[in-house]
């Protein structure tokens, strides 16, 4: 059993070359043979033309053929005669053609002149009458007869049959087509030659990038994501080789950011752990109190560590489709509205004005989970509170189309630098600006905004404001 895919391939382009090509050496022995069969017969043919005339002159002066029933050696000396004219002919042609003439004497029989295969062409030449009926020659039993029509006058008079040559009369002609055959048959082997040496670069330059592929999906299930095998071709294997660097590339991205989840989520929750461990030492040794003050300190750290538990649950059950939704038709203007009016006071406490440009009588109907989509609001409202300078503002719009519903959050200052656009979403992503850790939070909501979108159907997206703060779209599934 035959396992490198190498050697298959390269047996199986070598095969098939060889397989071709002495196919179409087998087909060109035939082709030649045969036409060249009908070209040297066809020769012959033509020598027996003087014999023809001869026929159709006694024809002529008689007004009958029946001379040659009655005078059979009269049709063998037309024969000798006509044989004569091209034993001549074929002297000439052979020294012309620097071979030796053939050697022939009046006082020899015409069967003693001929080689087997030339005289038996010339022995059973026969002359049929207009219904075919034989007149005289020694016809062959059982041969198939090629008939060569006799006219006189423009009327059929007698047929001259023949019997075709199934191989060469000459010699000579044989040994032409025998050079041409091995002439091919070398260039044939020359280019099996060849087909072996093209068929193992072509197989070594195939199977190539399918060997690194196959050691790097190894050392990808040892757990090294940094390997890439970097065929860049346009055919099937490049774009399978691109996209298994892609898969690579994904996942080595991917455990990084789960590295950086595990560090992440230790240090958010490390820090309330520690303040509440602190707390409680400090008590039992009684350098603080368990007053009322205390208490509080310790139940403000207790509810950062359960919002801290809550967030991750909820996106872990995003993350396993699983997450509970009761949807149904909801007026998305109606929803919004709502969370507006009950952020109204917190804003004002900041100074923050809303401007809403959407009218709450607009009806763009979604498919959606109330609480979800209440959730996903507040989580937006609250990221704006929180990091917005005093005294800033938020535009608020809802567009719609036969499709979408598109719903737009545009804070003012601070921004949002260029390279964190792409990683606001992330998990635990904090900027190292006013929007940091410091505002409250742990970087958790905006994903938790995602997910709850993306389970709707829908998608946001982060821009940069022309306010001087951060845009965010959302975009939902229009139900109409």
């Amino acid at each position: 059993m035959i396992k490198s895919i190498k050697l298959k391939l390269w047996l199986v382009l070598f095969v098939t070359l060889a397989l071709s090509l002495s196919t179409l050496l087998a087909i060109s022995f035939i082709s030649v043979k045969q036409q060249f069969l009908d070209y040297t017969t066809q020769q012959i043919l033509e020598r027996l033309e003087p014999l023809e005339q001869a026929v159709v002159d006694i024809y002529k002066d008689e007004q009958s053929l029946a001379a040659f029933a009655e005078a059979p050696a009269r049709w063998s000396q037309l024969r000798d005669t006509t044989y004569r004219q091209y034993l001549s002919y074929h002297n000439r042609a052979s020294a012309m053609a620097g071979a030796k003439p053939q050697d022939w004497s009046e006082h020899e029989s015409i069967e003693d002149q001929l080689q087997p295969k030339q005289r038996a062409f010339f022995q059973h030449l026969v002359l049929l009458d207009a219904n075919q009926e034989l007149i005289t020659g020694r016809k062959k039993e059982g041969a198939n007869y090629i008939l060569r029509e006799l006219q006189y006058d423009d009327r059929l008079i007698a047929y001259i049959g023949y019997i075709k040559p199934r191989a060469f009369l000459r010699s000579v002609d044989k040994l032409f087509v025998e050079q041409q055959i091995r002439t091919l048959g070398v260039l044939t082997g020359l280019m099996i030659l060849a087909a072996l040496i093209v068929t193992a670069f072509v197989s070594r330059w195939l199977v190539k990038p399918l060997t690194q592929l196959a050691e790097n999906a190894n050392s990808v299930a040892g757990g090294d994501f940094s390997v890439r095998v970097g065929h860049k071709a346009n055919d099937e294997l490049g774009k399978l080789c691109q996209n298994f660097d892609a898969m690579t590339e994904s996942l080595e991205k991917n455990e990084t950011l789960r590295k950086q989840w595990v560090a992440d989520i230790s240090h958010e929750m490390r820090t309330p752990l520690s303040v509440l461990k602190a707390q409680l030492e400090a008590m039992e040794d009684g350098i603080r109190q368990p007053n009322q003050e205390n208490l509080q300190l310790l139940h403000r750290n207790v509810d950062s560590l359960s919002l801290i538990i809550n967030d991750l649950y909820e996106l872990s059950l995003a993350d396993l489709g699983v997450l509970s939704l009761n949807k149904e038709n909801l007026i998305l203007q109606n929803i919004l509205f709502s969370a507006l009016e009950n952020f109204d006071g917190k804003y004002q406490q900041k100074e923050l004005t809303i401007n809403a440009d959407f009218s709450p009588e607009l009806k763009s109907i979604i498919f959606a989970d109330i609480n979800r989509i209440q959730q996903l609001l507040t989580n937006l409202l609250e990221n704006t509170f929180r990091y917005t300078d005093r005294g800033g503002q938020l535009h608020v719009n809802i567009t719609d189309s036969p499709e979408q519903v598109v719903v737009t959050f545009e804070d003012s200052s601070p921004g949002v630098p260029d390279e964190a656009l792409n990683r606001i979403f992330d998990r635990l992503y904090r900027i190292e600006t006013s929007r940091n850790r410091e505002t409250g939070g742990a970087g958790l909501g905006l994903s938790i905004c995602q997910g709850i979108i993306g389970m709707h159907g829908g998608s946001i997206q982060a821009e940069h404001s022309s306010l001087g703060g951060l845009k965010q779209t959302l975009t939902f599934p229009k139900i109409t």
